[in-house]
């Protein structure tokens, strides 16, 4: 039976190609910096390990493995430094299939170069690699906006009146699982996004019909955004990260979709009305 090692299995879209893999009688391997956290998550039916990107002596641990998902933690500027050690291990002694998870639009933050350089790494080596860009998480609302959603009736984003096609994390976990699996995929870049681009006004008038009580998005410049963000105890470098993030959807820049995930699943993609009723319902 094949065999995948997952990377940052605990993580919004790690845990949800775990599930996808295990759905499809797959042997998976959770590796992940705390196993314990893994294997109470997944019900013990994956084998979890301990894992770290600043741990040599953990990488050879996806020997024998047909597939590894490399997922890098979340805002972290010097993800490339942290990656690259992991990719030049697997690099000179690994034949399977290689998935990277990097982000739909970062090739134009020159600010914040560390997906472009993780993708550059891996089209120079030998390997069996695939690149995924997925947009923004349906699920982030309820994973981190849900405080300021139902405490506070607000969205607080510095997303300006841009619009994006969020996109589900279950079907960027499916579109995954495909190019882990599929041995006659290889070398493919494919921009995951939803059918749909949504303002973050759009959002909020969707949160108020499923809640059914009025969410305002308050559409903060990036001063009130970081002044708020410090206020609350935030170090400097979150705002320092997710400002140009955001901006990405303020400029425009990644308001187009893709029929990635319906070329790779064979289903049409999920709607935001769908996340958000199922994340707030």
């Amino acid at each position: 039976m094949a065999s995948y090692f997952i990377t940052g299995a605990t993580g919004t879209i790690g845990k949800e190609v775990v599930t996808s893999l295990l759905e499809n009688n797959a042997t998976v391997i959770a590796a992940t910096r705390n196993p314990e956290k893994s294997q109470d998550l997944f019900n013990n039916k994956a084998t979890s390990v301990h894992f770290d990107y600043g741990n040599k002596d953990t990488f050879n641990q996806v020997q024998g493995t047909d597939g590894i998902l490399i997922i890098g933690p979340p805002l972290n500027p010097a993800l490339f430094e942290l990656l690259e050690p992991f990719v030049g291990y697997i690099q000179d002694n690994y034949t399977g299939r290689v998935v990277y998870l990097s982000g739909y639009g970062m090739d134009a933050l020159k600010q914040m170069p560390f997906h472009a350089l993780m993708e550059n790494k891996l089209k120079s080596t030998n390997l069996n690699w695939n690149i995924v860009r997925p947009g923004f998480f349906m699920q982030n609302f309820g994973n981190y906006e849900r405080e300021n959603i139902e405490q506070r009736n607000v969205l607080f984003s510095p997303a300006g009146e841009g619009k994006t096609p969020f996109v589900s994390a279950t079907d960027i976990a499916s579109a995954i699982s495909v190019l882990l699996t599929d041995q006659n995929r290889k070398h493919q870049t494919h921009i995951l996004t939803g059918a749909k681009a949504y303002s973050h006004f759009d959002v909020a008038e969707l949160l108020t019909t499923i809640l059914g009580t009025p969410i305002a998005y308050a559409n903060p410049d990036q001063h009130t955004y970081r002044k708020v963000l410090k206020d609350s105890g935030a170090p400097d470098f979150i705002a320092d990260y997710m400002i140009p993030i955001y901006g990405l959807v303020k400029n425009g820049t990644i308001q187009n979709t893709t029929n990635s995930i319906k070329e790779l699943t064979g289903r049409d993609p999920e709607t935001l009305e769908e996340v958000l009723k199922r994340d707030f319902s």
